[in-house]
């Protein structure tokens, strides 16, 4: 079986539009992870479950980064500056990131090796931390900063952001 990373965007014009659908994306995903945990705690590891962790690894390997380099390369420095606000929420959200990335280390190397995963206990509390670290900083920028960013930035500059995003893929908008 092949394990490929599949974008979860396909449309890149308006910028916020792509972080909110990223944002899907991971709140779904994080509610797949927690199961696979659940179940692989409960029953053990088979084929199937062995093909749901690798392909969650293939997902969260590529998607987390892209996404924290969307936020950091192509919306951030639209903000950085505009305000005292602006600039504490973005030095959170970046230590944030910084957090989700430990977590997904840890978490990563059981995933991408399911076979040689022996205690499904620990890995249930790295997925659940995982998750909960990711979950806590989406809801963070979507209940306190995106709301903020989309008062701040014109049309122009939300589609400047998706250009930069499609650019991180190498796709053309």
């Amino acid at each position: 079986m092949e394990f490929k990373y599949s974008e979860p965007v396909t449309d890149f014009s308006d910028g916020l539009m792509a972080l909110k659908a990223y944002h899907e994306d991971f709140l779904g995903r994080g509610e797949q992870l927690l199961q696979l945990a659940f179940e692989l705690k409960a029953k053990g590891m088979n084929e199937a479950y062995a093909n749901q962790c690798m392909g969650m690894f293939c997902h969260y390997e590529h998607a987390n980064h892209l996404h924290h380099q969307d936020e950091e390369q192509a919306l951030f420095p639209l903000l950085v500056g505009k305000s005292a606000l602006f600039d504490g929420m973005i030095e959170r959200l970046m230590l944030d990131h910084e957090e989700i990335e430990a977590a997904w280390l840890a978490l990563a190397q059981q995933l991408k090796q399911p076979d040689a995963i022996t205690d499904f206990e620990n890995l249930q509390r790295l997925a659940i931390d995982f998750e909960k670290i990711q979950r806590e900083h989406l809801t963070r920028e979507d209940e306190d900063f995106s709301p903020l960013v989309k008062a701040e930035l014109t049309d122009e500059q939300r589609k400047a952001v998706g250009t930069k995003m499609a650019e991180l893929r190498h796709l053309a908008v």
